[in-house]
């Protein structure tokens, strides 16, 4: 398991985060805020559709149903901008908490040697 509170550059947090349906029911409030799901992003490109496809996105989009919006430097709005840590660490996303990247623990060995 990544321990993200040793991370000094929080490069994770500016990946593109998709979940499913299922997940972002189950997501608390301050954490779905952050938030835009793809149907309402798919029907303010094509307004016609409202109310006609809705059933039919709804199961397009099961998998890839919301993506977490980003801040204007291209980071979470979740992260803590003064720790660059997770403000919602034990509340975040399925995505984030599987992340793995050997990057991350090289970045870790420098930080030790430092």
């Amino acid at each position: 398991m990544i321990d993200c509170l040793k991370c000094i550059n929080s490069g994770c947090c500016k990946l593109s985060i998709q979940i499913s349906k299922i997940e972002y029911e189950n997501l608390k409030p301050e954490v779905k805020k952050e938030f835009v799901k793809n149907i309402d992003l798919f029907l303010e490109k094509s307004p016609q559709f409202k109310g006609v496809l809705e059933k039919e996105l709804e199961k397009i989009y099961s998998e890839n149903y919301a993506e977490m919006k980003k801040s204007d430097d291209g980071y979470c709005n979740l992260l803590d901008r003064k720790t660059m840590m997770c403000s919602v660490y034990d509340d975040r996303p399925q995505t984030c908490k599987n992340y793995k990247n050997n990057r991350c623990d090289k970045i870790r060995l420098l930080k030790d040697e430092i």
